[in-house]
C-alpha cells in the first residue's frame, strides 16, 4: 500500500516497528516482522457467525451469542487476544505507540477488504473514549484505526456520532454482569447525525478489543435509536468463544 505524505514524514521522525515485539524494523520495511507473524494467531474458520470469536467445534455462534440478539448483525476480528496481543494493544493504548494503529488498520483491509465492500458500509464509527480518559491518553486508539482504514477503504469515518458521556471503569476489571452495568448510560448520539444531509444506511464500528461484546453492544443501540439498522464491527484482537 502507498503511504501518504504524512505517513512518509511519520516513519522519518519515527521508525517503523513491529507491532507484536515493538522493534524497530528494517529500513524499507513495515507492519509485523516476521518472526512475530509465525506466532500471531489470526482468526480463522470455525467462528462464531455473529462476533466472529474463533470456536474450537463446528458450532454456528459462541456461548455469548448463542440465543441472545444483538443491536449489531455481525462482526470479525483480526487476531487472538492472547499474551502477545494483549501487550501489544496495551503499549498502543497506555504507552504511545499510536504508529500500531497504521498497521492494525492495514491488516484489517488485507484481511477484511472484500468483506468490507460486501455488507456496503458507508462510514466507519470508531468506538468513542471519555473526554477525561482522551486527554489523559492524548488519543482515542480506536479512531486512529479507523482513520487509518478510511484512507485504505475510501469510507468516511466519522468521530461525532457517538459520544462516550460517563468516564466508566475499565471493562477489563469487570465481571460479564458488572460491564453491562458499568455502560448503563456511558454512550449517548453526537451532534454527527445533525450536520449530515441523510443518515447512512449501513455502518462498522471500530474498535480495538471485542470480549463479552457489552460496549459494541451498548455503541449499535445508540445508532439504531437514531435510525441506523445495518450495523457490523471490525475489532483488531477478540477472545476465544466455547
Amino acid at each position: 500500500m502507498q503511504k501518504c505524505f504524512r505517513d512518509r514524514m511519520l516513519d522519518f521522525f519515527y521508525p517503523p516497528r513491529c507491532p507484536v515485539c515493538d522493534r524497530v524494523l528494517a529500513a524499507g520495511t513495515e507492519g509485523i516482522c516476521e518472526r512475530c507473524s509465525i506466532h500471531v494467531e489470526y482468526i480463522r474458520e470455525p467462528k462464531c457467525c455473529c462476533c466472529g470469536k474463533p470456536l474450537s467445534d463446528e458450532e454456528e455462534f459462541c456461548s455469548d451469542c448463542r440465543g441472545k440478539s444483538h443491536s449489531f448483525l455481525q462482526g470479525n476480528a483480526l487476531m487472538l487476544y492472547d499474551s502477545l496481543m494483549q501487550e501489544s494493544i496495551a503499549r498502543f493504548k497506555y504507552s504511545g505507540r499510536r504508529e500500531y494503529g497504521r498497521v492494525y488498520a492495514q491488516e484489517l483491509y488485507r484481511r477484511y477488504g472484500a468483506w468490507i465492500r460486501r455488507v456496503g458500509a458507508q462510514m466507519l464509527i470508531p468506538v468513542p473514549v471519555h473526554r477525561s480518559r482522551r486527554r489523559k491518553r492524548g488519543y482515542n486508539q480506536a479512531e486512529i484505526i479507523a482513520q487509518h482504514l478510511s484512507g485504505y477503504t475510501g469510507i468516511a469515518m466519522r468521530n461525532d456520532m457517538i459520544v462516550r458521556e460517563k468516564a466508566t471503569l475499565p471493562q477489563k476489571e469487570l465481571s460479564a454482569a458488572e460491564r453491562l452495568k458499568n455502560l448503563e448510560g456511558a454512550f449517548c448520539a453526537g451532534r454527527g447525525r445533525e450536520v449530515l444531509n441523510q443518515l447512512p444506511e449501513c455502518v462498522i464500528i471500530i474498535d480495538d478489543i471485542y470480549t463479552t461484546g457489552s460496549t459494541l453492544e451498548a455503541c449499535s443501540k445508540v445508532l439504531r435509536g437514531i435510525g441506523i439498522d445495518r450495523i457490523y464491527f471490525l475489532c483488531v484482537c477478540i477472545g476465544k468463544g466455547c
